[in-house]
């Protein structure tokens, strides 16, 4: 049988069935639905991937903070679950034991376990999106317990000034390196990051420099999360991210040439995509 995983998003649902091999197969992606329509729509997408089958388990992941299957803090996001028995949700549709974990530690787990970080004992992953998710996993686990464990605040670190984070605050992590920063670094001279990729690439200036500016907030970023959790790798994966992405160019380098004398930290692009956080469920779920 297998592990029947959801990604519950701001804009999107993804969902996919993971097998022993511990990676998805085909993924589900469809809109995210208004609250009082996550069950029905679970229900939904689980029964085309389960087609008649039973679910070895079952689980989600969900932005915000996450404490015994349920959301207990969400600013600005998915109005309407917090406080929702989500496990329960789950466990109700499809019969089989069910976890909920946030978002940013369900991608770190499937990047560090089964993709870019495989192998090292302890990797940090940062996702870079509508806001930027940091988890740090030791040994296939979470570093530390709770809902405040994996460093999942670690958006939060201030490393400059300007932008604007989820929460309010400039100047942080977040403010300076989610993906809409890129953008804002070009006076919107561009409607999406991958036309000024492109133009980028055809040596635009306007772009090479907006590239330039956030290579080195986001490598700012990283030498402070080495510093903090002392990894023997950095995965950064989400939308800007692609293992082609020009803020890649020679940002291993940069990170490097300001840390601790003696400290090496490997920075990777990530490798699974939609699929790393669906991955790291199942692991979290299985995980003895």
């Amino acid at each position: 049988m297998s592990f029947l995983a959801f990604d519950l998003g701001g804009t999107r649902l993804k969902a996919g069935l993971v097998g022993d091999d511990g990676r998805p197969g085909e993924l589900i992606v469809v809109p995210t639905p208004a609250a009082s329509e996550v069950a029905g729509l679970l229900a939904e997408v689980g029964g085309k991937l389960l087609d008649g089958e039973r679910a070895q388990g079952a689980g989600l992941c969900v932005p915000g903070l996450v404490s015994e299957g349920r959301v207990r803090a969400l600013p600005g996001k998915l109005d309407g679950i917090v406080g929702v028995d989500l496990a329960g949700m789950l466990e109700q549709l499809f019969a089989t034991r069910a976890v909920v974990v946030n978002d940013a530690i369900a991608y770190a787990l499937g990047e560090a376990v089964r993709g870019a970080g495989r192998g090292a004992q302890r990797a940090v992953v940062v996702t870079l999106g509508t806001g930027v998710g940091v988890g740090v996993i030791e040994d296939g686990r979470p570093l530390g317990a709770g809902e405040l464990g994996g460093g999942l605040l670690g958006g939060g670190i201030p490393i400059g000034e300007g932008g604007g984070d989820t929460s309010g605050h400039g100047g942080t992590i977040e403010a300076l390196c989610r993906a809409t920063r890129l953008l804002e670094l070009t006076d919107g001279a561009y409607a999406t990051v991958p036309d000024l990729y492109r133009a980028h690439d055809d040596g635009d200036q306007a772009a090479l420099t907006a590239v330039a500016r956030y290579r080195l907030d986001l490598a700012r970023a990283l030498i402070a999360l080495a510093h903090a959790h002392a990894p023997e790798v950095i995965v950064v994966g989400g939308g800007p991210a692609g293992a082609d992405a020009p803020i890649f160019d020679g940002l291993e380098a940069l990170v490097r040439s300001w840390l601790f004398e003696g400290f090496e930290v490997a920075v990777r692009p990530g490798e699974l995509g939609d699929a790393a956080a669906l991955a790291g469920i199942a692991h979290l779920w299985r995980a003895p």
